[in-house]
């Protein structure tokens, strides 16, 4: 529940100081020296960081600000446009510098949509040339537990702003032609400007690549054109199995255009706000290189003596799984495909480093079968009782999703317990809009209390909640929930959707409420993501408050980021990655589009 990640790296330029001699006239007699005047300290706090002035302008969000020297220009920037900046920030609470471009002497460069909240909306306030002082609230910044924590005050002076390109136009052919040429999956594609040399990329190579993505229809998706740098990402991370494929085979330098089927992009029943059918891409491979390979991870002390490969003599499934029963099951039934299922699991790679347990969960992980993180899992489960635990050796083409790149793993699982999954939760008759009585916040939200609460204490950003959920669609659809996994959910409320962190501050324990969320607090309409204004029915159970969080200091430029996802496999809502094997290319004649 939280937006998608970026990083933004600020280089540095080097230079040499020159001085220039002058003609002096002849020397007069000396006067005595005056006293130097002090330097001005650009770095020191200014008397107001700590709350803004009286006669400061104030905009609804809470952001507020005044202006210390006029620009030189008239156009303001937009939230596309890229702009140069010289800034320094101070955490309000206690005057303290922790960024400045000054300090550095090189000016910051970003598009203007990909910083703190309060910087995309202040700096669309200014004109070139001009200087302002900004006091962000912490909403705007990064929160009260973020990479420098609560109220910031920023000097920013808005150098150049360099407007935003028009967005590449839909080729005319938007679906293949005669000649494109086809490979085994279905992927076809035309070269468009040749590329250099012999090799191509690896499956997993990191690439640089200029594109743009369109739907069937012309709509255009994504590009990477106008932007400040490419895009750059591992091909065995990509979860465009047509692009990833189309990638390895192209030479340095080369562009083509791909004609990808649904089958090989998003499927035909795409994750939420992801394109539907097939889609078009324009690509160019800038480069690519081979990523060392991390040393192994230490071995478990507690795997598996025969964590490498099964005992001889151990069954098989069909698919090619081995296992040992460790401890026989009860009863006669074994988990369907409707049941929700309740395990414990342990997994390491053949080395014997641990991969993944429930243990760092707090207790046995729900899900369901068509659900399940690892493909070898479903063989298995269907065949165990309840109370039953099991050695399983499962090949690489099973582990997938989670197991990625990794070989084969071993897992111990055990069935604790299963049962038919519960029903989804009823869809709320009002989803399409908030009703004439629900409450609303400034800031869009918009909630109504179904069940009054228990309690009387209200959580903080800062606090950890448990709570049971459902999340629909405006349209009705059910996209999560955590009543069918018939387990709690426990996340700190400052790493969730805005919505959800107003929203739950809102309550207290045993309180059940129905959140509308608009969409600039939710999910932003990021691909994969459920799109438009959400619904949201939450039951809060319990507030848990954690230790004081240490501050980490900010770096440059205030870039908003996402938290590194924890290391464990989840139940639902599995990372769809692929790792194709290297395809093989048919050669076919055909005229080379420019």
């Amino acid at each position: 529940m939280t937006k998608p990640k970026r990083r933004f790296v600020s280089g540095l330029l080097s230079g040499a100081l020159g001085l220039t001699a002058v003609a002096q006239e002849p020397a007069a007699p000396a006067k005595p020296a005056e006293p130097a005047k002090p330097a001005v300290d650009l770095f020191k706090a200014p008397d107001n960081v700590g709350a803004a002035p009286a006669d400061a302008e104030k905009t609804a969000s809470g952001l507020a600000s005044i202006v210390l020297q006029k620009g030189t220009g008239t156009e303001k920037p937009s939230a596309t446009d890229t702009v140069k900046v010289h800034y320094t920030g101070w955490t309000a609470s206690d005057g303290k510098m922790f960024d400045s471009s000054l300090q550095r002497g090189q000016p910051a460069e970003f598009p203007l949509n990909q910083v703190i909240k309060g910087w995309t909306e202040g700096l669309q306030l200014m004109v070139k040339g001009e200087k302002r002082r900004f006091w962000i609230p912490s909403e705007l910044a990064y929160g009260d537990e973020g990479r420098v924590a609560g109220n910031l005050t920023f000097d920013v002076e808005l150098l150049d702003v360099v407007k935003a390109p028009e967005p590449p136009k839909a080729p005319a052919n938007l679906t293949a032609p005669a000649d494109a040429r086809a490979t085994e999956s279905g992927l076809k594609y035309k070269i468009l400007t040749e590329g250099a040399g012999d090799t191509t990329p690896g499956p997993e190579d990191l690439v640089d690549v200029q594109f743009s993505a369109w739907k069937a229809n012309g709509e255009l998706i994504s590009t990477s054109v106008g932007q400040p740098r490419p895009a750059q990402f591992k091909l065995d991370e990509l979860s465009i199995k047509g692009w990833a494929e189309g990638l390895q085979l192209m030479k340095k330098g080369e562009k083509r255009r791909l004609w990808i089927p649904a089958a090989l992009a998003f499927g035909e029943k795409p994750p939420q706000g992801a394109p539907e059918g097939d889609i078009v891409i324009d690509a160019e491979l800038l480069e690519f290189r081979a990523i060392p390979k991390p040393p192994p991870a230490p071995k478990d002390p507690g795997a598996p003596k025969d964590v490498a490969a099964a005992p001889e003599g151990s069954p098989k499934t069909e698919s090619g799984i081995s296992f040992k029963v460790i401890k026989a099951g009860e009863g006669g039934k074994s988990p369907g495909d409707g049941d929700l299922l309740k395990i414990n699991f342990s997994g390491w790679d053949a080395n014997g480093a641990a991969i993944a347990s429930n243990k760092t969960m707090g207790g046995p992980m729900g899900l369901t079968l068509e659900k399940s993180p690892i493909e070898g899992w479903v063989e298995i489960l269907k065949s165990m009782k309840k109370g039953e635990s099991r050695r399983v050796w499962i090949p690489e083409t099973l582990t997938k999703p989670a197991g990625t790149g990794q070989g084969a793993l071993t897992f111990d699982l055990e069935l604790v317990d299963f049962k038919a999954e519960p029903p989804a939760p009823e869809t709320p008759a009002d989803v399409a809009a908030p009703p004439a009585d629900a409450s609303k916040t400034k800031s869009g939200l918009a909630y109504k209390v179904l069940k009054k609460g228990t309690g009387t204490r209200k959580p903080i950003a800062t606090d950890t909640v448990k709570v049971h959920y459902a999340g629909w669609t405006t349209d009705g659809k059910i996209f999560d929930n955590s009543i069918q996994r018939d387990e709690m959910s426990e996340f700190a409320l400052n790493r969730v959707i805005k919505g959800w962190t107003e929203g739950l501050q809102l309550m207290v324990e045993g309180e059940k409420t129905r959140m509308w969320i608009p969409v600039e607090l939710a999910y932003m309409n990021q691909p994969g993501r459920p799109a438009g204004m959400l619904v949201f029915d939450i039951e809060l159970f319990e507030i848990v408050t954690p230790e004081a969080p240490k501050k980490i200091e900010a770096v440059t430029p205030p870039v908003q980021v996402n938290p590194p996802k924890p290391k464990k496999i989840e139940a639902v809502t599995p990372p769809i990655q692929v790792n194709p094997p290297k395809p093989k290319e048919e050669k076919a004649e055909g005229n080379k589009e420019e």
